[in-house]
């Protein structure tokens, strides 16, 4: 037993299995900063603990906890090697507002921030935010609060071909007046999603609105310039006509509502 004490003892305290600052291997990294990384499993750049000391598992859980991080794998390796592995949230929409795009994963997590024009995001539904008096923070590592994020997953996910349309392309924004908006090109009509609440206003209701824009494109997509789609009843909203000399003429649109899917 003594024999057996003084053999750990040797081995924590040996110079001999000390953590090599060349043979501490990161990979996953890209929105996480690597010296966040170092900080967060407690061997900061310059420190070289005895690798049996690590405790590996809790390396692991702390890492998990930074925003970016989905999971992580943490491995010491005899004589003094330690391998770290991260597996980083992806971005599926990119937030663009005053120059920067906001690179957003599934759940709102904001991942990083880039320059707008960056050519990295150019496969990513974007969304353009001209909100001011209601306007929301992008904080690095951040979660979106709960509405928005669902109404930008949803509203972001919509194609052409999901509508049936005759665009190319769609483009997304959102402002103080109007809410969320999409607009076609080159079919050159607009539609009015509105602003969304958690309660009075929920984004539960866009499957309806996106019912409702497909219904109306299918029969008349070259006659419409905007349409407002406020799902009630039987009633889809109202839409402006193409080169309707009386801006205030607006038509009620009526089609079959579905309803809101259950959460």
């Amino acid at each position: 037993m003594v024999a057996s004490l003084v053999a750990i003892g040797f081995l924590i305290v040996s110079d001999s299995f000390s953590l090599d600052e060349a043979d501490i291997e990161l990979s996953g990294l890209r929105y996480t900063d690597p010296v966040a990384v170092r900080q967060t499993i407690g061997v900061p750049a310059g420190s070289a603990p005895n690798v049996f000391l690590l405790r590996t598992e809790r390396m692991r859980r702390d890492l998990e906890a930074l925003p970016a991080v989905a999971e992580a794998d943490v491995r010491a390796l005899l004589p003094g090697r330690l391998v770290v592995e991260v597996r980083e949230r992806s971005p599926v929409i990119a937030v663009t507002r005053d120059g920067s795009a906001y690179l957003v994963d599934g759940d709102g997590v904001v991942l990083d921030r880039l320059d707008r024009n960056e050519a990295s995001i150019a496969d990513l539904p974007a969304i353009d935010d001209e909100r001011l008096t209601l306007s929301v923070e992008y904080e690095l590592g951040g979660r979106l609060d709960a509405t928005e994020s669902a109404a930008m997953l949803q509203l972001g996910a919509i194609t052409p071909a999901l509508l049936d349309s005759a665009a190319t392309s769609l483009a997304v924004s959102v402002d103080d007046h109007d809410g969320y908006v999409i607009e076609a090109s080159p079919a050159g009509w607009r539609a009015v999603f509105g602003h969304y609440t958690p309660t009075l206003r929920p984004p539960a209701i866009i499957a309806q609105q996106v019912h409702c824009l497909r219904s109306l494109i299918a029969d008349t997509e070259a006659a419409i310039d905007t349409v407002y789609l406020a799902p009630l009843d039987e009633r889809c909203g109202t839409y402006l006509p193409t080169e309707t000399p009386e801006p205030t003429a607006y038509e009620s649109v009526r089609v079959s509502v579905p309803p809101t899917p259950s959460t």
